[in-house]
């Protein structure tokens, strides 16, 4: 018996194009292989209204897979595997590379002699069919090369490779490590490895608008005062940053260094913090009302937006230029926030996270 068949390109252009609008994503992917002509329908026709994100990924134990995201939910576009030695029943073509095909419940899987080539083929295919470009990389071992993937910085990058339920998370090497520090160029990076024992870094840091440290006992502060340099929020986890240290810091920024970064939170317990401006007493002044901090100005790409409330009747280092510094507590640890000038504290107004004020400070 002979199967039905629905000759799509048959149809009128206007039935046409309001059909392919109906479809999702990752069988739209998957017309665009069948031929030149597919992939051109598919192109034109397709609903650019869509308000979706693209995504990279991998997670243990999947191989790396694109996938489309649209509120709050996701799809698998295809999935990018290495050859084996199976038979394959069926090949595509993406760009001029035939490769082997086999369709899944979900999505799609494609077969490359080198994945690393195949991934970046395909997804420069589906960023020229889609007239998109990926927004987020997660990714973790063996795959951390995936982010040198774009020519053009990816807005989120995750390294994921430490989770509360996997028993093996094991710290990456040193090389591994300063590999993913001195490469990444993401607006958001998360780092979220184990770092050796004994791990140091000397090196300059990346241009971030937040820069994320889950594990961050190797940090310094030469490291934090680098990162002042070029990331605009900061947020280390697991530090053993000093009150002494914390003090250096704060007595660079008064001298003009680490000038790009506007808030830092460090998520562990310090004790005598009002030392941090310790040797700095000449300059700070007193706020009568409350402080809000925000980051919609400063722009952070796709990170949470941040309104930070600090309390009324606080002491502030006022640096020559008029810059403002302030330091509050909550129960996610220490804030350090940067404003212009007295003028732009937003003097009285409430903000969505109210902070708790540092004694004697």
């Amino acid at each position: 018996m002979v199967s039905p068949s629905f000759r799509l390109f048959q149809l009128p252009q206007v039935a046409l194009k309001e059909m392919l609008k109906l479809i999702d994503l990752n069988e739209l992917f998957i017309l665009s292989l069948c031929s030149r002509r597919s992939s051109q329908y598919v192109k034109l026709y397709y609903n650019k209204s869509l308000k979706w994100w693209m995504a990279l990924y991998t997670y243990k134990p999947s191989p790396p897979e694109v996938r489309n995201g649209q509120a709050g939910s996701y799809q698998t576009i295809v999935v990018v595997k290495e050859s084996t030695e199976l038979q394959y029943t069926e090949n595509v073509t993406v760009g001029d590379h035939t490769v082997p095909f086999v369709k899944t419940p979900e999505s799609c899987e494609l077969y490359w002699d080198d994945q690393r080539v195949g991934l970046k083929i395909v997804v420069e295919y589906i960023c020229e069919l889609f007239n998109s470009f990926p927004s987020s990389l997660v990714t973790q071992l063996p795959f951390l090369w995936m982010i040198e993937l774009m020519n053009n910085p990816i807005s989120i990058t995750h390294v994921e490779t430490f989770h509360p339920n996997w028993d093996d998370g094991l710290p990456l090497r040193e090389e591994e490590c300063k590999y993913l520090i001195t490469t990444c160029k993401s607006c958001v990076f998360i780092l979220n490895i184990i770092f050796p024992e004994g791990f140091i870094y000397t090196g300059p840091f990346g241009k971030h608008e937040l820069f994320v440290i889950s594990h961050g006992s190797w940090i310094t502060v030469d490291n934090l005062i680098s990162m002042g340099e070029t990331c605009i929020e900061i947020n280390i986890r697991e530090s053993k940053l000093t009150v002494a240290d914390l003090n250096s810091f704060m007595k660079s920024w008064f001298n003009y260094k680490a000038n790009t970064f506007r808030l830092i939170q460090i998520t562990d317990k310090i004790l005598d913090i009002p030392a941090i401006f310790d040797g700095l007493e000449d300059a700070m002044v007193t706020v009568e009302g409350t402080m809000v901090y925000d980051n919609q100005e400063e722009s952070v790409e796709l990170s949470k937006y941040v309104s930070l409330e600090f309390p009324a009747g606080h002491s502030v280092l006022r640096r020559d230029d008029g810059m403002i510094a302030a330091a509050a507590l909550s129960d996610f640890g220490l804030f350090i926030a940067i404003w212009p000038d007295i003028g732009s504290i937003r003097e009285n107004e409430i903000g969505k996270y109210k902070l708790n004020p540092i004694v004697n400070v």
